[in-house]
């Protein structure tokens, strides 16, 4: 069965085997694989496991497995990226595996980057008996209007109508910009407070310039963003955690991929930034950038209060993690 990102809502409750993420909207790509993956959890699966291009030679292996759960009952996501090219046999192959309809203690999540599948090839009439394939298009103008005024939904009818223009104007066939809007809408909005203009001159802006910067591998620079942050708007502090645990996600996700510029492209990092960012991940190696991991995850608590630290080292910690990125 095949349905476009705005319905998967309507059918992921079908008791598929598996699922087929495609298209060329990566935001669109990844919202969809987050509700997959959500509902999931919610029906008790508590196991996940990741599948690059490196491990496709141990696809059957791993499903047949997992297949038999676990000792303690466990469920497993097995979540496989395709990031360009023919779809490898390894993965066509899949839907070969004997009674895989009745492995109830895994579900299959394929994202690729095609673009498009031709719908008569054995394969993807194999997988359509068992799958739900997702088709993540790009929006039409007034389909982005009705996306971002969806994502609103956490602020006033009034506020959300006057937001959804502004995004939609601003950044019209850009749905990554728009998310990266919504996004910091999401940490920093208040009904109580007058809608304030979006803008490159807004200190909402700075935080994504510190993404540039630390992959610019440019410390003072990045250092003195931190520092207007904090002394302008330190709550703030919660976006900064979020920008920094993406430079860190993507480029580990760079390192444990063969295709690095895909990989890059799937992570809906802009064509403009794959050279600076395949940079930054070259200086920066998956030994050094594993352990920052779990910095993030500290610095996220911390950011919410649960952590037990001040404010004060929260923001040393800030500083510290910029000059470590920064620094080769």
């Amino acid at each position: 069965m095949i349905c476009d990102a705005g319905s998967l809502k309507k059918y992921i409750d079908k008791s598929h085997k598996a699922f087929f993420v495609f298209g060329p909207e990566v935001v669109l790509r990844n919202s969809s694989i987050d509700q997959i993956n959500k509902f999931h959890f919610e029906k008790g699966f508590t196991e996940k496991k990741t599948i690059f291009e490196k491990d496709f030679k141990n696809i059957e292996k791993i499903i047949i497995e997992n297949a038999g759960g676990s000792l303690f009952g466990s469920k497993t996501i097995i979540e496989i990226f395709h990031n360009g090219g023919k779809i490898p046999k390894e993965i066509t192959n899949i839907f070969e595996i004997p009674n895989i309809e009745k492995m109830d203690n895994i579900v299959i999540v394929l994202r690729s980057v095609l673009e498009k599948i031709n719908q008569s090839t054995k394969w993807v009439k194999k997988m359509n008996d068992l799958a739900l394939i997702i088709q993540c298009s790009k929006l039409k103008s007034f389909e982005e209007k009705i996306w971002v005024k969806n994502q609103l939904k956490f602020m006033s009818e009034k506020n959300a109508k006057e937001y959804t223009e502004r995004i939609t104007d601003m950044y019209s066939g850009n749905l990554i910009a728009q998310n990266n809007e919504i996004n910091i809408l999401k940490l920093t909005y208040s009904d109580d407070s007058e809608s304030s203009s979006i803008g490159i001159d807004n200190a909402e802006f700075l935080p994504y310039q510190l993404e540039d910067k630390i992959i610019e591998m440019n410390t003072d620079y990045a250092l003195r963003i931190v520092k207007s942050i904090k002394k302008n708007d330190d709550h703030y502090g919660p976006l900064l955690v979020f920008i920094i645990g993406k430079i860190i996600n993507t480029a580990v996700s760079c390192h444990q991929n063969i295709n690095k510029k895909a990989s890059l492209k799937n992570a809906g990092i802009w064509d403009s930034k794959i050279p600076t960012y395949m940079s930054f991940v070259k200086q920066n190696t998956l030994k050094k950038m594993m352990p920052l991991q779990k910095k993030v995850y500290e610095l996220d608590l911390a950011s919410k209060g649960l952590a037990g630290i001040t404010k004060d080292q929260f923001w040393q910690e800030i500083d510290n993690m910029v000059i470590n990125l920064t620094t080769a």
